[in-house]
């Protein structure tokens, strides 16, 4: 409890003006209880800070969608129309490219030695239509580059910049997009990695610095792509579905990263496996040895690797994966590393410093990039407890022959869009034991 009360305390000064917040432990799950004068001021926090999706929301239709979707003669069918619809397009990709290239040359007027890398989704082919631009500002590591500023900071001065409080920098760069005519507005956003959030051409964009972890998580993304062609149309599946119940896009929810570790880890257990654990790829490809280095090509090391034995479809390998993960005792922590799970207090530092313990939470997942980091550390109880029950009601569906033949309003996948209403009279059973309704 310590713990989190730290984080929590770390993330929001705010609370420097709530008195005696409350704290309550009840198994793996922490509550917090406020007064009700102070619960305005937190409300307040979350409006000024929550990152809000615009543009993503505009680029598809949740309506249009399921129209098309219930169109279709059979699941297969609807998992072609579900990724034909919601996949980055080739004109999509050349726009982000393109925003890619204009950014850098707008910082390049400021650091002419420079770089803007382009990381995430876009990159790693995993993206949906409509998702941001994640960007890093590089500088050269030797800091002897020379370069003039504007906004009164001194010519000869990367390295001046460089010593810069995190949240001075993010301020700069803000300036510079804002001076450049970028449209939308940019806002510097605190978090693990903070960032500038900003709108370019009608695209939500993240600019981090020096942001080598997503570096690595992007070429360990494309490059598991690359070895199996289902995981791109599964990974997309998976984030609209968690997108649509809104358990992603906001700072206490899921991120995008996480859904793909579940989705990795998940893989790596089939019989026989569709992707070798992430210990196996990094010995397969000196990833370990090229973590500095920003053009590090990932992909050349694909002839290292054999091709999956599994040959189950992407419907069935769906149907496996809420099977899978409402059965699984989320009491353990996930770990894609060595494609196993690992007691909660193996990973529980002895160091009593806040900073160096693996935080655990209802559903952790260990970061293979950084394995001291619980990717699913921030979400908050609330969505830790939807995640599971929406498992459950995909379950549910899974398990009713009814909602895969074509005669229902909405039948196939429609149905895993359904709201929790459906769970409120049903008591379903995983592998003989009967699950109540959480």
């Amino acid at each position: 409890m310590h713990a989190t009360e730290t984080l929590i305390m770390k993330g929001n000064k705010i609370y420097r003006r709530i008195k005696k917040p409350h704290f309550y432990c009840y198994g793996n799950n922490i509550a917090i209880t406020l007064p009700k004068s102070q619960i305005g001021i937190v409300k307040n926090f979350l409006r000024k800070y929550a990152r809000k999706i615009r543009n993503t929301e505009n680029a598809m239709s949740h309506t249009y969608l399921m129209q098309q979707l219930q169109s279709c003669k059979s699941v297969k069918e609807q998992f072609e129309a579900f990724n034909l619809y919601t996949k980055l397009t080739e004109a999509d990709i050349s726009l982000r490219q393109s925003i890619h290239q204009s950014v850098e040359e707008i910082f390049k007027k400021h650091f002419p030695k420079c770089s803007v890398y382009c990381t995430g989704s876009t990159v790693s082919g995993l993206g949906l239509k409509g998702c941001d631009v994640d960007l890093s500002l590089q500088f050269p590591s030797d800091g002897n580059n020379q370069c003039g500023f504007s906004k009164g900071i001194q010519e000869d001065s990367t390295s001046e910049f460089l010593i810069l409080p995190h949240k001075k920098k993010l301020h700069f760069l803000q300036n510079i997009l804002n001076d450049s005519g970028i449209s939308g507005t940019s806002k510097a956003i605190a978090g693990r990695c903070p960032i500038v959030h900003f709108s370019y051409q009608n695209v939500t964009c993240d600019l981090a610095i020096d942001n080598k972890l997503a570096l690595h998580s992007t070429n360990l993304m494309l490059l598991c792509n690359m070895l199996d062609n289902r995981v791109a149309p599964l990974h997309q599946f998976l984030t609209y579905w968690a997108k649509s119940h809104k358990l992603i896009g906001g700072p206490f929810k899921f991120k995008t990263y996480a859904i793909f570790l579940l989705l990795l880890y998940f893989l790596q257990t089939r019989h026989p496996p569709v992707l070798p654990s992430v210990e196996n790829i990094f010995e397969k490809t000196d990833f370990n040895k090229n973590l500095d280095n920003w053009s590090y090509d990932i992909c050349k090391y694909l002839e290292n690797f054999e091709n999956s034995k599994n040959s189950q479809s992407i419907d069935e390998l769906l149907r496996d994966f809420f099977f899978f993960y409402a059965a699984f005792d989320f009491s353990n922590v996930i770990c894609p590393m060595t494609s196993q799970i690992k007691k909660a207090k193996e990973l529980l530092s002895k160091n009593d410093s806040c900073d160096y313990k693996f935080q655990i939470n209802s559903i952790s997942i260990q970061d293979p990039i950084d394995p001291d980091w619980n990717v699913t550390s921030q979400v908050c109880l609330k969505y830790c407890d939807y995640f599971l029950r929406y498992l459950l009601l995909a379950f549910k569906a899974f398990n009713n022959d009814q909602y895969w033949l074509p005669i229902e309003d909405r039948w196939g996948i429609c149905y895993l869009f359904n709201d929790l209403s459906v769970l409120k009279s049903s008591n379903m059973k995983i592998d003989g034991k009967k699950i109540q309704n959480r």
